[in-house]
């Protein structure tokens, strides 16, 4: 939902409130931590446990979490429906909006009987079908955001728009689910996805809290319309396809270097994407938010909580090697440290620095996060990364980004100089020599449409 939310932008800040935005953005620290605790981290389990599995216990392995999680977040729900007054109270200050923290949760409980569907997709290797499901369930939920927005129902059309969303998402996967499962209880294999799962509760209970502290904080420094105008790296749909992939390698001889090939590639297309939102974010912000002015001052966070975001990519690439050796409970080790770090550089940065504060503290916690989840990782699945190519691809992007920072007031010659720093990164890479020989020699045959070889895939 982060990218429909963040292409209504516009529509938010014209018929919201800045109140009732920033309340949409405290809602968010709702709905992430409701959805760890509500999957107990089977989505991880579900991935790496099914790989091990043959034919015939994987349909039952299949019905198991399928069931499982349907019972269990039946019971959540419920849980959620009886404390919902003191929950509003402590995340909104109102009691009296125990609504919106249940519609925010029942989006949550009908996304639990879609994950599964979601994940045999991925594992199928069908893109085109996912593509289509995700499209649909984007195009859907925006055409009952702008409807009910315009109806005046304002925060609660919102949620009600992704729980109807999310309830007719899970009608449309219910065919893939019943075709892939079959009746049987696989409990042992369903023991050793919650014990890879499990541990993932906390580590990621303690990332959200990473990620979204500083909007709780905030809201006690600054003006709750304030709180609303984060901007998050879109990572949501990255790490869902690459832990499939990942998985896939376990066992073959090649792996560790088809691994480290692939990270910095990745590393590229984050670099890649982020770095025009950092270049660009001021023009935006102003373009998504051109009906209200005043959310044109967090303009100078939006590089900072980019690199943030592009760090959080990184222990992403980087811990790769802890879901290979099973070694879950690493997570919540890491995710403790830096979220305590999180918390502390929050309260130290943000009665003087506000939301350019916050922003500065997410960045140290995630480049702590990486660090460690990279040495750790290392440990255990010794992973032989291209640290020279991905220093490269990191120094390009800092150099236009610098670049960038000439551009003087103006809007066209602001336009002039930002364009030119951001075409200057893929300069920048042929000048480092980031392409290899190889890779040179397989883009060019692919132009050509010749096969590649053996020698020369890359």
């Amino acid at each position: 939902m982060n990218v429909v939310n963040l292409l209504l932008t516009p529509v938010y800040t014209a018929f919201l409130s800045p109140t009732d935005y920033g309340n949409i953005g405290l809602l968010l620290l709702f709905s992430p931590l409701a959805k760890i605790g509500f999957r107990m981290g089977l989505e991880s389990g579900f991935l790496r446990v099914y790989y091990d599995l043959d034919a015939t216990q994987q349909p039952r392995f299949v019905s198991s979490v399928a069931l499982f999680s349907a019972a269990s977040s039946s019971l959540l729900f419920a849980l959620v429906v009886s404390v919902r007054a003191p929950l509003a109270l402590w995340l909104l200050g109102d009691p009296g909006r125990g609504d919106w923290i249940v519609l925010s949760a029942a989006d949550v409980y009908l996304g639990a009987f879609s994950f599964v569907p979601q994940r045999l997709l991925q594992i199928q290797s069908r893109p085109g079908l996912f593509s289509s499901f995700a499209i649909f369930r984007h195009a859907t939920n925006a055409a009952l955001k702008v409807t009910f927005l315009v109806q005046g129902r304002g925060v609660t059309g919102v949620l009600w728009s992704d729980a109807l969303t999310t309830a007719l998402f899970a009608v449309v996967l219910a065919p893939t689910l019943l075709r892939e499962a079959r009746w049987g209880w696989e409990r042992k294999a369903l023991a050793r996805a919650l014990d890879f799962g499990l541990p993932k509760v906390p580590h990621g209970l303690l990332l959200q809290v990473q990620n979204m502290a500083d909007r709780r904080i905030l809201a006690g420094f600054v003006e709750r319309a304030q709180v609303g105008q984060g901007i998050k790296f879109a990572l949501s749909a990255f790490e869902p396809a690459w832990q499939p992939f990942v998985y896939a390698q376990i066992g073959r001889p090649e792996a560790p270097r088809t691994l480290a090939r692939i990270v910095t590639y990745v590393w590229a297309g984050f670099v890649g994407a982020a770095l025009p939102l950092a270049i660009f974010g001021r023009e935006l912000l102003m373009l998504l938010t051109w009906r209200n002015h005043a959310f044109w001052a967090a303009a100078p966070v939006v590089p900072v909580v980019v690199l943030a975001y592009a760090l959080q990519g990184a222990f992403l690439l980087g811990s790769i090697g802890i879901g290979i050796e099973k070694k879950a409970r690493y997570y919540p080790l890491i995710t403790a440290v830096t979220a305590s770090l999180n918390v502390a550089a929050n309260l130290a940065l943000i009665p003087r620095y506000g939301m350019l504060g916050a922003a500065w503290a997410t960045v140290i916690a995630y480049l702590v996060m990486a660090s460690l989840g990279t040495w750790i990782s290392h440990r255990l699945y010794p992973i032989p990364l291209e640290a020279g190519r991905l220093a490269a691809i990191s120094l390009a992007a800092l150099g236009c980004w610098s670049l960038s920072l000439l551009a003087p007031q103006a809007s066209l010659a602001a336009l002039a100089v930002k364009t030119a720093a951001m075409l200057g990164f893929p300069a920048l890479l042929l000048a480092l020599r980031v392409p290899t020989a190889e890779e040179w020699s397989w883009l060019r045959k692919r132009l050509r449409r010749e096969p590649a070889g053996a020698n020369s895939g890359v």
